[in-house]
């Protein structure tokens, strides 16, 4: 039986353990990095300060590892802990700027991390969000008349009475035709080159784009909530709208229903 064997039966765990290091020519140090515990756990340990460890079972295994760290058999040590009163558990924070084992501390830093990974995903998800909603301008923007401009344009009834007065012989005459004005000469040019019609109305803010057959903007721009907007060109059409569960569209007058080309909050539909 060696001196320092001999040693660790007849004192404490700990101060068996730093005789033996000593022994050895090794720092505390240089045993904290070796068995992977920090350097006041082994202060701890060489100064049989259980109160300051992680409980019994954790104890056990910090001697064991440095009883063979510094080549004592680590029963004896073990028995002689055996005989002190060591804690069943503390919550004593020990972790230095060292590498340590996580103990209780761990499970609130894993907690913390897990937050802080939880709400960049959330922002980076509400970014991508703002940019597919709201993406750059890159064409024409075209100014369109709003809902409290539009009209409805109908014979007036003098020209009506007139025309129902002619005689059937003579061609119909309509003198009062610029007094419709510009708005039926402009749909009767637009049905006879092939244009169509989309009607747009805003619930809340949306941002939308519309490009014709030629890939022309027709529209690229933000509207209010409460507005209405007119779009004429040449199909097919390519049309994105953000915020599109506020929106209500009708192509010639016929309802579309967006439903089916969301993504996220975003619709990216072609009408022919």
């Amino acid at each position: 039986m060696s001196d320092t064997e001999s040693l660790a039966e007849q004192s404490s765990p700990g101060r068996a353990l730093a005789a033996a290091r000593a022994a050895l020519k090794l720092s505390v140090a240089d045993v904290s990095q070796k068995i992977k515990y920090g350097v006041k756990q082994i202060a701890a340990i060489e100064a049989d300060d259980y109160a300051k460890l992680p409980g019994t079972t954790i104890v056990r295994g910090m001697i064991r590892s440095y009883a063979k760290l510094v080549q004592l058999d680590p029963e004896p040590l073990l028995a002689g802990l055996g005989r002190l009163d060591v804690p069943v558990a503390v919550s004593v924070d020990l972790h230095t700027d060292e590498q340590e084992p996580f103990f209780e501390g761990g499970k609130k830093s894993n907690r913390a991390y897990l937050y802080l990974s939880v709400a960049a995903l959330v922002a980076v998800a509400l970014v991508a969000y703002e940019w597919s909603a709201s993406p750059p301008s890159t064409g024409q923007v075209v100014t369109i008349t709003p809902k409290a401009a539009k009209t409805e344009v109908a014979p007036t009834q003098p020209a009506a009475a007139a025309a129902a007065e002619a005689p059937e012989e003579k061609p119909v005459q309509t003198p009062d035709a610029n007094e419709q004005g510009t708005q039926t000469a402009s749909a009767v040019v637009g049905k006879a080159s092939g244009t169509n019609r989309i009607e747009l109305e805003f619930d809340k803010l949306s941002w939308v784009e519309i490009k014709q057959a030629n890939g022309k903007v027709l529209m690229s721009q933000l509207n209010p909530a409460g507005t209405r907007q007119f779009v004429e060109g040449m199909p097919p059409f390519e049309i994105v709208i953000g915020n599109a569960p506020s929106v209500r569209l009708k192509y010639n007058d016929a309802p579309v229903d967006l439903r089916p080309y969301f993504k996220v909050d975003v619709a990216r539909l072609a009408l022919d």
